[in-house]
């Protein structure tokens, strides 16, 4: 398409065809704006494209390099062309090759501009040209709706872009470790008590108590004597015997006084 001057043609998905061509179409009471399906004869793959104008040598159709490059085509092959109408676009899908084209300063009209002017079809596989002053972008058609090869002029449509091909999804954020100190008491396998400071809410000193005596060797507590319950107090005038719990005072032996015990020999008040 470049050879016949034609600025932009390659950019679009439109055909030259032969000053021939015209009259079949004519006599065919073909539909317009004029769509056509072509085929690639060897291997049966197949877009859609729209009409250029009728100005290419006889025998000849002129195919757009991306539609080339989507068929498979070299220069010389054998295209089959066959008149086709297709359902109004509703929406369509599209993946920028780059991620430069999400950055464009308006989408919507650079679309609507390129696509009246070069694309009047697209079909589910196709790659399109957008245009930007010297910028050129590539966008892969990845769905359309109500099918998968659908009309775009004079028609409401709803456009909606996947991932670039070239975004690079950003490495995940490694979570930062930070290695526990055990206390003393689990390091050797006991469990974790308190380790803070007693305060008491009077604001005085809090009393520790001390720590109880460990039991002499060779003493328990089951069996105790019954010298070890008598409770001794000492005064200036002599002791006073209190007798274990249960055990029967003996204040006289054969009618005489225990000698032993002193009792108490005071005074005694009333109130």
């Amino acid at each position: 398409m470049a050879l016949l001057g034609k600025a932009g043609a390659d950019d679009g998905n439109r055909v030259v065809m032969p000053a021939s061509a015209l009259d079949g179409i004519n006599s065919a009471l073909v539909e317009y704006p004029l769509v056509f399906r072509v085929q690639n004869a060897a291997t049966l793959d197949a877009t859609n494209c729209g009409m250029l104008e009728f100005g290419a040598e006889e025998g000849f159709v002129y195919v757009p390099a991306l539609t080339m490059v989507r068929l498979g085509l070299e220069e010389d092959d054998l295209v089959l062309m066959t008149s086709t109408s297709l359902p109004k676009a509703t929406s369509v899908k599209l993946r920028p090759h780059t991620m430069d084209f999400l950055g464009a300063k308006d989408l919507k009209r650079l679309l609507e501009f390129n696509v009246r002017l070069n694309t009047p079809c697209v079909t589910v596989g196709d790659t399109i040209a957008v245009a930007e002053g010297d910028r050129r972008y590539l966008l892969d058609v990845v769905e359309a709706k109500p099918a998968d090869a659908v009309s775009t002029l004079d028609t409401d449509c709803e456009v909606d872009f996947a991932t670039p091909l070239d975004y690079v999804q950003p490495p995940a954020p490694v979570p930062v470790k930070v290695a526990a100190t055990p206390c003393q008491d689990c390091a050797h396998g006991g469990e974790r008590r308190f380790v803070g400071v007693g305060m008491r809410m009077d604001g005085k000193p809090v009393e520790t108590p001390p720590p109880a005596p460990a039991p002499e060797a060779g003493s328990s507590v089951k069996g105790k004597s019954a010298s070890e319950h008598v409770l001794r107090f000492f005064g200036r005038r002599g002791s006073v015997v209190v007798p274990p719990p249960g055990a029967k005072s003996k204040k006289k032996v054969d009618g005489d006084e225990d000698k032993e015990a002193k009792w108490f020999t005071g005074q005694k008040y009333t109130l």
